[in-house]
């Protein structure tokens, strides 16, 4: 009995022995594992953060000159009962600041007429135009308009035409009104098929402005008088056909 109790007792601690054993096997590979899986993480990479993207850059405002060479006209026209009085000016000054990104970023410019180079194709009404009764040149000898801004928010690219409103003042007779303008603006660079145009005059980047807008005479301080009120209208159509040409930058 004594013997198979003795058995017995060392069957039990041998059967512990073994469990012990197998619960620290378990331990180690659950720390190794555990290791592993620390390890694997401080090796995969880490998301990149999310990144906000920057705005869209804008373009610095470029300048456009309008030449004294005659491809800028400003016409203009007196729609009467009975007479159709058409006149033109090609003694066009001024220039344009714009941003060809979005012009309705701080559009700028000045546009001028000498009042005395008005043609209407009849010389002795060209002088009564330019006498005290009607623009009375001597003493307000330019005809301006100033440009204020713009709700074109569209790109200009290249030889894309664009349409929109300009606003600006209008100066007359030396009266000034605040005027909108319906225009199309239309920008040409000298490239591709446009490029080597430096033999006929033209050695820059175009900006050609297309518009209309009318004034009334009697806003401005002229009163067309009773007698020529069949043959002159107090509503004058005014339309703008402008190259500007882009001004070098400085080096």
């Amino acid at each position: 009995m004594k013997h198979q109790s003795g058995s017995a007792s060392a069957l039990r601690a041998s059967h512990v022995a073994t469990i012990r054993r197998g619960g620290a096997a378990l331990a180690v590979m659950l720390s190794v594992v555990g290791l592993g899986a620390d390890a694997r993480a401080q090796q995969a990479p880490t998301p990149p953060a999310a990144t906000r993207s920057a705005p869209a850059a804008t373009s610095a405002p470029q300048r456009f000159d309008l030449r004294p060479s005659g491809q800028s006209r400003v016409l203009f026209t007196s729609d009467a009962p009975i007479e159709t009085v058409d006149g033109i000016s090609t003694q066009t000054t001024g220039n344009f600041t714009v941003d060809v990104s979005n012009p309705s970023r701080g559009l700028s410019g000045r546009v001028e007429v000498g009042a005395n180079s008005l043609r209407t194709g009849v010389d002795l009404r060209d002088e009564h135009l330019r006498g005290p009764n009607w623009f009375d040149t001597a003493r307000f000898p330019n005809i301006t308009l100033q440009l204020t801004g713009t709700d074109i928010t569209s790109p200009l690219a290249p030889n894309a035409p664009v349409q929109g409103t300009v606003r600006g003042h209008f100066t007359m007779h030396g009266v000034t009104r605040d005027i909108s303008a319906r225009l199309t603006v239309r920008r040409i660079p000298l490239a591709g098929e446009y490029a080597g145009m430096g033999a006929i005059g033209i050695d820059a980047d175009m900006l050609r402005v297309q518009g209309e807008f009318h004034v009334a005479l009697t806003d401005f301080g002229i009163s067309v008088p009773t007698l020529l009120r069949l043959k002159v209208s107090n509503d004058i159509r005014v339309r703008v056909d402008l190259t500007a040409f882009r001004r070098a930058e400085a080096q």
